[in-house]
């Protein structure tokens, strides 16, 4: 919320900027469509966001509904599991009764036969024997045929047992796939949610970050326009006899030797914001010098830009020193080109020592690299 009123703030304020000359006013322009941009940027990352969180929503359903059928899925095994028990239980009985009735029926066949291997002679002799041996025998047919019905059976039966067994085999391995398939399904669905979860934690640490810039950014420019504002209205003019600065674009002298890190009109790191100067990577202590001749109208502590110097050059040219550790000229000082105002340093908070460097007339910035050579 807190940046949200800031942005309205500085965009409320546009309208104090109305009476100033065109320069200023395309100034605002350029930092309101920046502004613009940013805040472009950072309602895309919060619709990127909002379309991972729908996608983690469904994938969350998507799981707990896998999570049910696999709940139901273990409790059919657990049932299917259940029966198999039984019926191997069932099985056993019925197996030990069966070999128990073919060994009896083995006997019944042996002593069947012992009796029909009787000699005939001996048969003849004794009728009562073979009265008693023709009963014995039709005995033995009878008690044969009922127990080979009764074994039939109870193969019958061991039989059906058995394809049920086999079919409840069928349904636990089926099961059994269905179970694999479905932790499969879960395991995917889970890494997707972990890496949904990843990228919406990266989404919200960008946009606090790009929050945090913005809200630093829109800071040091309306205090920075701010102070360029009040220095312009009490240091219009500079009288000191020297070469109007207007006539010395491309022949200016660099404040100081060194590589340019970021260059005028490239965009500021995670902001849709452009660089209004440059930056010249530098080592602490290293001296700065003034581009032209001028007079010191600002030398202390700005935030976002650390120990600035700011140059007066006359007809509404000025430039911007920043980052440095040291300021050797006070506010009044007249100073000529080439001479040390300052030495370079990290100050505002940057982790490298380096020199802002940043030309304006009438507040708009101007590229340093086309003043000089």
């Amino acid at each position: 919320m807190k940046w949200i009123l800031m942005i309205i703030g500085i965009l409320l304020s546009a309208t104090s900027f109305a009476q100033l000359p065109s320069p200023q006013n395309s100034k605002l322009t350029t930092i309101n469509q920046n502004i613009a941009s940013l805040k472009t940027d950072l309602k895309k990352s919060h619709q990127k966001k909002s379309r991972l969180q729908q996608d983690l929503q469904h994938a969350k359903s998507r799981e707990n509904k896998i999570q049910k059928q696999l709940h139901l899925t273990q409790n059919e095994l657990k049932k299917r599991n259940k029966k198999l028990s039984t019926l191997k239980q069932l099985s056993a009985p019925l197996q030990n009764e069966i070999n128990s009735d073919r060994e009896a029926l083995k006997q019944q066949i042996r002593a069947a036969y012992f009796y029909s291997q009787q000699p005939y002679l001996k048969l003849l002799l004794s009728p009562d024997d073979r009265i008693q041996s023709q009963q014995m025998m039709m005995y033995f047919r009878y008690a044969t045929q009922a127990q080979w019905r009764a074994m039939q059976q109870l193969e019958t039966s061991i039989n059906q047992y058995q394809q049920n067994q086999a079919a409840l085999q069928k349904q636990y391995a089926h099961l059994m796939q269905v179970k694999t398939s479905q932790l499969q399904h879960k395991k995917v669905l889970e890494k997707t949610q972990t890496e949904r979860l990843t990228l919406i934690q990266q989404i919200n640490q960008d946009i606090q970050t790009k929050h945090e810039k913005l809200l630093s950014l829109l800071r040091n420019k309306a205090l920075l326009e701010k102070t360029l504002r009040h220095l312009s209205s009490t240091s219009n003019r500079v009288a000191l006899g020297h070469t109007p600065f207007s006539l010395q674009r491309g022949k200016l002298i660099w404040p100081m030797a060194g590589t340019i890190l970021h260059h005028f009109g490239t965009q500021v790191e995670r902001s849709e914001l452009r660089w209004d100067g440059v930056v010249i990577r530098s080592v602490v202590g290293k001296p700065v010098n003034t581009v032209a001749t001028g007079r010191v109208i600002f030398a202390k502590w700005l935030a976002g830009y650390g120990m600035m110097i700011i140059i007066n050059h006359g007809n509404g040219f000025m430039t911007l020193y920043g980052r440095n550790e040291t300021l050797l000229k006070k506010v009044g000082d007249v100073v000529k080109a080439g001479d040390a105002i300052a030495t370079a340093g990290e100050s505002g908070g940057f982790s490298h020592p380096g020199l802002y460097f940043s030309i304006r007339h009438n507040g708009k910035p101007l590229n340093p690299e086309h003043w000089c050579r």
